[in-house]
């Protein structure tokens, strides 16, 4: 690298010139890990530069309610009008994929949309943007475009292996993860990459972040992206701009963990911000319950175990059991 510029691989395009593998493989929980990113023509990426490392934050649950139907929680977000709004996954396979919005008192489903999400189509991230829905799929390479009101709009072709996807700080295109350690920037048109930078946490990149939520200041510390790390309990604070992470919490004291999680049962994914109030909710695929809560710094340094918790993570993905 020379000039603080340096010529890596770029993340690939999630197997879109190969074939998939059956539906039952692609399906499959286990299936659902970080993978190295693909091949494809060489590009020019900025450095982000030095990992100072990361602050600790605190979560205070402020209420539950029931996760109805214990969805397969692939995305979660506020709309603009306050709706809470989640994706499903096609898990266990034929369930179907759909898209609901969640009474927030209850925890009921007041609409369901399946719309563009006939099977085999397996439904990700999902993220409003200029008054319209957009939803990644997992290996189907097509993003579902919605009106306000989610009446399908088209189907986008879509170069990517779909994990997360929420908006970018332009507020005119998206931020998406693919598996990989890259956080991809997206062209909100076409889906076609405008730029990525490798998520690095603690001086290591960090493969795997899968739901993903964007929120304009974070406790006044500006614009952050906050990631779920999959097969874990780890939530990441990432500073869009150079996709380093700046914190770190975890979300042990919500739902109780279950050994299954190692392997993607259970598994805690889905984070929206309430620009209201400023509180979060938090899930996860198949949890039995959504959870509103706040988040605060950590300012005597007690949650140290977030930290641990990446860390033994990290450890398995650098040296996994034969």
């Amino acid at each position: 690298a020379a000039g603080g510029v340096a010529i890596v691989q770029p993340p690939g395009a999630g197997r879109p010139w190969s074939a998939p593998p059956t539906t039952a493989a692609m399906h499959t929980p286990e299936g659902r890990r970080p993978q190295a990113p693909f091949a494809s023509p060489t590009l020019v990426l900025a450095q982000s530069g030095s990992d100072n490392g990361p602050k600790t934050y605190v979560l205070s649950k402020v209420r539950q309610i029931p996760h109805v139907d214990k969805p397969w929680t692939q995305g979660l977000e506020m709309s603009d009008d306050g709706q809470l709004v989640e994706t499903s996954g096609d898990y266990p396979e034929g369930i179907g994929s759909y898209v609901r919005v969640v009474d927030q008192d209850s925890g009921m489903t007041t609409r369901k949309i399946t719309d563009g999400l006939a099977a085999p189509v397996f439904i990700e991230g999902i993220s409003e943007l200029n008054g319209r829905w957009f939803a990644s799929t997992y290996m189907d390479h097509v993003a579902i475009e919605y009106d306000k009101d989610f009446n399908m709009v088209k189907q986008h072709p879509f170069p990517w292996q779909g994990w997360g996807l929420t908006r970018s700080p332009d507020g005119e295109s998206f931020l998406a993860t693919n598996s990989s350690e890259w956080l991809l920037h997206l062209d909100s048109e076409n889906f076609q990459l405008l730029s990525a930078k490798a998520v690095t946490c603690r001086g290591k990149t960090v493969p795997g972040l899968n739901e993903l939520e964007y929120v304009d200041d974070f406790l006044g510390q500006g614009p952050a992206v906050l990631g779920n790390v999959i097969n874990t309990r780890v939530v990441l604070v990432i500073d869009p701009i150079t996709a380093r992470c700046t914190g770190i919490f975890h979300l042990n004291d919500l739902e109780p963990v279950l050994a299954s999680e190692q392997v993607g049962h259970h598994v805690a994914n889905g984070i929206a911000y309430n620009r209201t109030n400023g509180n979060f909710w938090f899930t996860g695929k198949n949890w039995d319950s959504m959870f509103e809560a706040s988040i605060a710094e950590d300012t005597e340094g007690s949650q140290q175990q977030a930290v641990s918790m990446l860390d033994a993570h990290m450890s398995l993905l650098e040296h996994p059991a034969a």
